[in-house]
């Protein structure tokens, strides 16, 4: 028997031996997404995944909500599946020819101004994106693709996995339309106060479509009562009204897992004044699911899964902290007072704030804030120091009209800035590195001044070759504060 202290119930831990689990008769129940997600898996890693479900086959409820979500969806993924790895060789190399090509092209603006070497240089490119192109043919041969395709999928074996469970009776009993009402009904309420499961859906679905994720916890957690039985529940849906993310950990949240243990103990008052246990719930999300069964089942795993294991949040974010910073750079750079507040400056000039002089930048921390299907959002903080100058405006010249202002006001800031990635991750290329993202954008910034120099001496100072003392600040006036008109530069203008 398995020594249930051992484990966290709310993490989703690959450490977790579920031979035991099962040996304890719990009973395995995933999500939708966990069979849509194998169409999009590399052919390897989709292999693996189906090789631990088989294992424990025998051991899954399949909730009728997501035998109908799946059937809505999987002749679609199929088909694009299929489409996307027999074109994969086809469209990278076309993505390679497109940057060799305007590269070459760039080159040719350097023969054509005669710069000495080009004609190396472009054969060097040559050279180079060839040699590029023979490791992507490489790549495709060595884990044969092709032969993956032309084996094993060339029919729907995730179908067929899921309707193997529908023909032995794995299946939940469908709720009642009555039953789906009322728990639309307390969805509405449990939204509205961000109670979880799905209320984040309430924002983006509509009907009882949004109510989907409260559907599916609802049958689990009647099941598990009625059968008395422990569940281990599998799910991709990694939204934060399901699980709390820290440091690649994934804590389903603790709102869930009593809800849970509340809902599934047998009361007294229903079992002749006897108490029944709380069921308990074990979370995974699939990656550490797949590798729970790896370990304890002795399910074989490629080299290349282990590579795909291997990669987390954290590694992907390495990779890109330098390039997402530079994606914001120019935005920063002409941001003005959106992420400084004027007010709290020591003087800005009146011609306002120039473009943001950025000093030093360092990489802070960062956190995944949603997925949702293959599409994960990101918050990057930087530590940032950034300096400008400002000036105040004097007036046109009389002869050229050109506009006349004063010497420079120093301005020195310090804060953070959060910035906001959206990465789509493809794993029909065998989880290979990647530090691309779809796009970036800042979603905050708070800056306080650390410095600040203003162009005139103070008032207490000593001005060197003072001529003459300003009528309204009593300041002492010489050539490089002289506003031209009796008085200083900042009094100046009001005359």
């Amino acid at each position: 028997m398995a020594n249930n202290n051992e484990i966290a119930p709310s993490i989703s831990d690959a450490s977790v031996n579920v031979a035991e689990l099962i040996a304890d008769d719990y009973v395995i129940v995933c999500d939708t997404n966990v069979y849509l997600g194998l169409y999009r898996f590399s052919p390897d890693y989709a292999n693996f995944a189906l090789d631990c479900l088989r294992e424990i086959q025998e051991h899954i409820m399949l909730p009728y909500t997501v035998k109908i979500e799946y059937n809505k969806h999987h002749h679609s993924l199929f088909k694009r599946r299929q489409d996307k790895i027999e074109n994969s060789i086809e469209d990278t190399m076309k993505l390679i020819e497109k940057q060799q090509n305007s590269l070459k092209n760039s080159c040719a603006t350097l023969i054509t101004r005669q710069f000495p070497g080009a004609h190396e240089f472009q054969d060097e490119i040559d050279e180079k994106y060839n040699e590029l192109k023979t490791m992507l043919t490489d790549y495709f041969q060595e884990r044969s693709v092709l032969t993956l395709i032309q084996d094993s999928w060339t029919n729907d074996v995730v179908k067929t996995f899921v309707e193997r469970l529908v023909d032995s009776n794995q299946i939940m009993q469908d709720l009642t339309r009555d039953m789906i009402y009322s728990i639309c009904e307390d969805g509405e309420k449990r939204y509205k106060k961000q109670v979880p499961p799905g209320h984040k859906d309430g924002k983006t679905k509509d009907g009882i479509r949004k109510y989907s994720d409260l559907i599916l916890w609802k049958e689990i957690i009647q099941f598990a009562k009625e059968k008395q039985k422990n569940i281990i529940f599998v799910t991709d849906d990694v939204k934060p009204d399901w699980w709390n993310i820290e440091n690649d950990k994934y804590e389903l949240l603790p709102q869930l897992v009593q809800e849970f243990a509340k809902d599934t103990k047998i009361r007294e008052s229903a079992n002749d004044g006897v108490a029944g246990p709380s069921m308990k719930i074990v979370p995974f999300v699939s990656s550490d699911f797949y590798e729970a069964i790896s370990n304890s089942m002795n399910v074989p795993k490629s080299d290349v899964v282990e590579q795909a294991l291997k990669i987390t949040d954290k590694d992907y974010i390495d990779m890109i902290e330098y390039q997402a910073f530079d994606s914001i750079y120019d935005d920063l750079k002409y941001s003005g007072f959106q992420y400084v507040d004027e007010s709290a400056l020591t003087y800005v000039g009146s011609e306002g704030i120039e473009e943001w002089e950025i000093d030093k930048h360092e990489f802070s921390s960062f956190r995944m804030v949603e997925r949702d299907d293959d599409q994960i959002i990101y918050e990057l903080i930087y530590h940032v120091e950034m300096s400008s100058n400002s000036c105040d405006y004097w007036g046109k010249d009389d002869d050229t009209k050109e506009i006349i202002v004063s010497p420079s006001y120093k301005h020195g800031v310090m804060g953070q800035i959060t910035i906001s990635v959206v990465r789509t991750v493809d794993m029909l290329m065998d989880f290979e590195d990647s530090s691309d993202f779809d796009s970036s954008e800042i979603v905050s910034g708070d800056f306080e001044e650390t410095s600040y120099e203003s162009c005139f001496v103070d008032e207490d100072d000593d001005v060197p070759d003072a001529y003459t003392t300003c009528p309204d600040c009593t300041r002492e006036i010489n050539t490089e504060n002289d506003g031209g008109n009796g008085f200083c530069v900042e009094c100046a203008p009001n005359h």
